[in-house]
């Protein structure tokens, strides 16, 4: 009988696997009746029908959701920029009678017509950031419905970015899609498809923490009386705060605000204990109840001009590195499982930064960021060139990145442009629209900066508008010297003692094909040899550690990505900067320098072990740990045993002998409690 019963739920699993409620990305949408829409229909190019319910799609092409159009970027030189359509058909559960209905997109590139049975729902224009619309009076409860999306990547002039000279422009519903209910009354999910829950900590002693908490309520039924309660518990899900509070309603819009107490809070403290709070706002009608839960952190930061970045009161280094958001598998359509392993791997080098370039990303990112305890750079991508007329859409991104994650504790600051040259002068429209940008981020949050990175000197027309101001230098890549990074940072520290210095991008191509250092062609040919871009960062480093003045360092890039038209390194539309290969499958020697020179977690790696086929008799070794000794062997004849006394945490065995044919090089170090080796093998030339 048992079996029978099993062999029914699992056929009825099957039957019903496209309609079945999960739960979504945005933590938000817990609790609340949600449908994920995963299966579509796709068409590439004009179709002025595809909004009609009456369209037959029978021969278009099935994708998944999450899908992008815009892989020949990758794979060819130039890549498709135009209109594409998606089609799906969607039934809402009864249980969503009587309720207001919404549908939410976390992310199209780069702007979307949505269409409900061939009425027009809204348009979003913007790749990185979520939209939600109201679906209430125009789904159908009793039958199905065609859900319609036009989606294109042409090049627009009044949406940031205008070009596509840093990064591709991809198309594509490349994040998750949902349907979801919620009571006639609610915490609304259209307020810029935030939460509507914002906490800010307006007063922080060593024993209390003042917490104001604003909720902005969708009443369009004009219920008279509404309950709040709200229930905050810490990270061992232990309730510290608690509260319960009517208010009268004064218009279909309003925002509820209360104030918590929360006695001996403890400091989401970056990587040293990223501690967050879990507040459940509940709302009570007569017409049902609503629930939003957020996670949010408390903190404090400044940064010093002379001692740099200081978190929660103490002394904290900000290295890190940049991330684009895409995989050569799947360009910026990328699953839950493949952020995590970015993020995992962002963890694992020892990062205590990231920014995150040159757009917003995945909620899930800055949900990770916050567990891991990495402090984020988030930034809109407002990049490169301008047109003038981009105004509106700049606003419109920024004030969607910073209510749609306002409660991320790891977001220090909001990044307002990027290498953004304005060459008209200081009345350029670019130099208008940030400063413009600046009072909007200051008045939405008042306990963030914000920050822009330049690629210009200390002094030019568009920097020092944001609160703090970046730079991007690459000495010894796009120059001659690395040492003239040290130079330049000693000379701007001295001629601009009050200006807070951060380096927001540096780095080298490396291709780890390429391992013959005598044919370097840098920065733009078509040879990157992988121990040319691990002697850079070794350098750069070295330079970077021992200037306590400069806040913040972030490694350009964690991860290769492409830039169609490209043609250096060897592969095309690619760029070779990144620490970690553009699949995900190599980690490049300079991922375990860094590694051995911010992670805990013990590090022993040889270097150059791609390098296999050697020409010459005698060689050097070169390993990066942190650990204190190391024994080298060569063919299982122990050569010898040498001390760590390097501050960039590199051992180097130099007159190192090979027999010619295989040779096995081990290295190995031991304490009192582990032996840890590593191991690879070079080739000598008969």
């Amino acid at each position: 009988m048992n079996l029978k019963i099993n062999k029914i739920i699992i056929v009825l699993v099957l039957i019903l696997a496209p309609s079945l409620r999960t739960i979504a990305q945005v933590p938000f949408l817990e609790g609340r009746d949600v449908i994920k829409i995963n299966d579509w229909k796709f068409f590439k190019g004009v179709n002025n029908k595809g909004q009609l319910p009456q369209l037959n799609d029978l021969q278009w092409e099935s994708v998944k959701i999450p899908h992008s159009y815009s892989m020949d970027a990758i794979h060819n030189v130039g890549y498709y920029k135009g209109e594409t359509w998606y089609r799906t058909k969607v039934e809402v559960p009864t249980s969503m009678k009587g309720k207001r209905v919404y549908l939410r997109f976390e992310g199209v590139g780069q702007e979307a017509v949505v269409y409900l049975n061939g009425k027009k729902i809204g348009k979003h224009t913007g790749g990185y950031s979520a939209f939600c619309f109201e679906i209430t009076d125009k789904i159908d409860l009793k039958k199905e419905n065609i859900l319609a999306v036009n989606v294109s990547n042409a090049p627009n002039f009044k949406r940031i970015p205008v070009d596509d000279a840093l990064f591709n422009h991809y198309g594509g519903i490349y994040r998750s899609v949902q349907i979801f209910s919620t009571p006639i009354c609610n915490i609304t999910p259209t307020y810029f498809a935030s939460s509507g829950v914002f906490v800010e900590t307006t007063k922080l002693t060593d024993n209390n923490a003042e917490l104001e908490i604003r909720t902005h309520i969708s009443n369009p039924s004009n219920s008279e009386k509404l309950k709040i309660s709200y229930l905050l518990k810490n990270a061992k899900n232990k309730v510290v705060a608690e509260s319960e509070k009517e208010y009268i309603a004064t218009d279909a819009n309003f925002v509820a605000v209360e104030n918590l107490t929360l006695q001996d809070p403890i400091l989401w403290n970056g990587r040293i204990n990223p501690h967050q709070y879990n507040l459940e706002v509940k709302l009570t009608t007569t017409e049902g109840v609503d629930r939003v839960s957020q996670k949010f952190g408390i903190k404090t930061y400044e940064i010093d001009p002379e001692k740099g970045f200081i978190l929660n009161h103490d002394f904290y280094r900000l290295n890190g590195v940049c991330k684009h958001q895409e995989w050569k598998q799947v360009g910026p359509a990328v699953t839950e499982n493949q952020l995590r392993t970015d993020m995992d791997l962002i963890d694992e080098i020892g990062a205590a930064s990231l920014r995150l370039s040159h757009y917003q990303h995945s909620d899930l990112t800055y949900q990770l960021a916050d567990e891991k305890g990495i402090l984020v750079w988030a930034e809109i991508p407002n990049v490169h060139d301008w047109s003038g007329r981009e105004e509106g859409n700049a606003k419109q991104q920024l004030k969607e990145l910073i209510y749609q994650n306002y409660n991320h504790p790891s977001v220090f600051v909001w990044g307002l442009w990027n290498e953004v040259r304005a060459w008209e002068g200081k009345n350029s429209p670019p130099v208008k629209l940030v400063k413009e940008l600046k009072k909007i981020a200051n008045s939405i949050d008042k306990t963030r900066l914000t920050i822009s990175a330049s690629d210009r000197d200390m002094i030019s027309n568009m920097g020092n508008i944001t609160d703090l101001q970046a730079w991007n230098k690459y000495f010894g890549w796009y120059s001659n010297s690395t040492e003239e990074l040290g130079v330049w940072l000693d000379k701007s520290h001295k001629n601009h003692p009050n200006i807070k210095i951060a380096i927001s991008e540096y780095g080298a191509g490396g291709n780890i094909n390429h391992q013959d250092i005598s044919k370097l062609e840098k920065p733009k040919g078509k040879y990157f040899p992988e121990m040319v871009a691990s002697i850079y960062h070794e350098k750069s480093w070295k330079i970077l550690k021992d200037r306590p003045f400069v806040w913040g360092t972030f490694v350009w890039n964690m991860f290769d990505f492409s830039v169609a038209g490209w043609n250096r390194g060897g592969v095309n539309n690619l760029n070779h900067k990144g620490l970690v290969t553009y699949d995900r499958k190599v980690k490049k020697d300079a991922f375990y320098f860094y590694k051995a020179n911010w992670s805990k977690s013990p590090v022993l790696y040889i270097t150059e072990k791609r390098n296999k086929e050697r020409s010459l008799k005698v060689n050097t070794v070169k390993v990066y740990t942190n650990l204190n000794k190391v024994t080298l062997y060569v063919n299982n004849k122990k050569i010898r045993t040498l001390k760590n006394k390097s501050d960039i945490n590199i051992v180097i065995f130099d007159n190192v002998k090979l027999r010619k044919g295989k040779n096995v090089i081990k290295v190995v170090s031991n304490d009192e409690t582990s032996i840890i080796e590593d191991v690879t093998n070079w080739n000598l030339k008969e």
